[in-house]
């Protein structure tokens, strides 16, 4: 058996003598310094390759200022919503040579406020929260204003330079659903809010009522209740609600888990969907189609969500002024069987799945994920 020759890491030295270059040349190279000819550009990469030189990214680091990474932290990260965010959150990042550290807040405001200050110490090149609990003092006490803020529904506006927004228009989508409901003859509508003291929630309670006032529908108190957003948070609620005297005969779910919650309540318990029970969720999960009945929501988009923010924090990153400092994103009703349209025939069903699947197609823009090629300016340092 042939041993390797080479019995330590290759260096810049390796590679400059490779190449026939200086040391200075190759640093110069790998950190994107400008005033290298294209030719001594591609012959240092080539020499790269050849040597399989893995750079320190801590060193370059020291040098450039950046990291090449970006925090991003999310409330649940056991809900497939924002599996699918930010799969294209990532995508769209690495197709720029950056990484992304995952931190799961778990709805905590207090570990959200851990994990904000563990990504500062770190050093990324911008944080992206989600849904985040915390005021606007708070994320700039923390954040400070050196590096980009992306915000996904921020409790409050914008107010620093380097805090950016993205606005999903949550009131909108309650509204709409809330509406459509009424629309198909339901009166006694109950709404199984999100969890309390998220922006989120209180953006879809605003919606579910506004719906109600404009079609001059009481409000009613005793008809809105809160819990996780979970499957689990569903079907607590709907079994409490059920079995009241004058029970609901349609509920509008914070999102589509508890929705999927309230369906396995009403199987269950014998209640029937749409015949008994109007239902309708939000974000548009792609298990909602293959519900039975297949559950009207509202559609976030989320894989193009999830490029959008991270177009948006590589955008924050590379130039210092941005005077757009809140960007909304639209969503949209999904009509389907669980709110008085009737259960699908066979053809109807496979349409709906075949639906789904293009839905999904979408999602990705029509472009595959990033090759797994390793680049050698961001893998890291072999030396140890």
């Amino acid at each position: 058996m042939t041993k390797n020759p080479r019995s330590k890491p290759a260096t810049m030295h390796d590679v400059a003598r490779h190449a026939g270059v200086s040391v200075k040349t190759v640093s110069n190279v790998i950190n994107d310094w400008p005033y290298v000819t294209p030719e001594t550009r591609q012959k240092v990469w080539d020499a790269i390759q050849a040597v399989q030189y893995r750079p320190n990214l801590t060193a370059r680091s020291l040098v450039t200022g950046k990291t090449h990474t970006v925090g991003v932290i999310v409330p649940d990260l056991s809900n497939p919503f924002f599996g699918s965010a930010i799969r294209g959150c990532e995508d769209e990042l690495l197709e720029s040579q950056y990484s992304l550290l995952l931190c799961n807040a778990n709805e905590d405001a207090e570990r959200e406020r851990y994990y904000l200050n563990l990504l500062v110490s770190r050093a990324v090149d911008a944080v992206i929260t989600w849904g985040s609990r915390l005021t606007q003092a708070e994320l700039s006490l923390i954040v400070g204003d050196q590096i980009p803020l992306l915000t996904i529904d921020a409790s409050e506006p914008p107010t620093a330079a380097n805090h950016l927004n993205v606005d999903i228009d949550n009131i909108a989508g309650a509204r709409l659903a809330t509406q459509h409901l009424i629309e198909q003859g339901y009166r006694r509508i109950a709404h199984f809010a999100g969890p309390e003291g998220r922006v989120t929630a209180k953006h879809r309670l605003a919606g579910y009522r506004q719906a109600l006032e404009m079609t001059g529908q009481p409000y009613d108190p005793a008809l809105v209740a809160s819990q996780t957003p979970t499957i689990q948070g569903g079907y607590v609620l709907a079994q409490a609600f059920m079995r009241q005297d004058r029970r609901p005969d349609a509920i509008f779910c914070y999102n589509d888990l508890m929705a999927i919650g309230v369906l396995l309540a009403c199987r269950q318990f014998g209640w029937q969907v749409p015949g008994e029970v109007g239902l309708v969720g939000f974000d548009d999960l792609p298990m909602a189609t293959l519900m039975d009945p297949p559950l009207t929501t509202v559609r976030i988009a989320q894989y193009p969500l999830g490029r959008l923010t991270g177009r948006l924090v590589l955008d924050a990153i590379k130039n210092a002024s941005r005077p757009q400092q809140s960007v909304p994103y639209l969503v949209e009703l999904q009509v389907r069987g669980s709110s008085g349209k009737g259960l699908l025939t066979e053809n109807g069903r496979r349409a709906m799945v075949e639906s789904l699947m293009a839905s999904l197609g979408e999602d990705r823009l029509g472009q595959p994920a990033p090759a797994a090629t390793v680049d050698p300016r961001q893998t890291p340092d072999s030396a140890g």
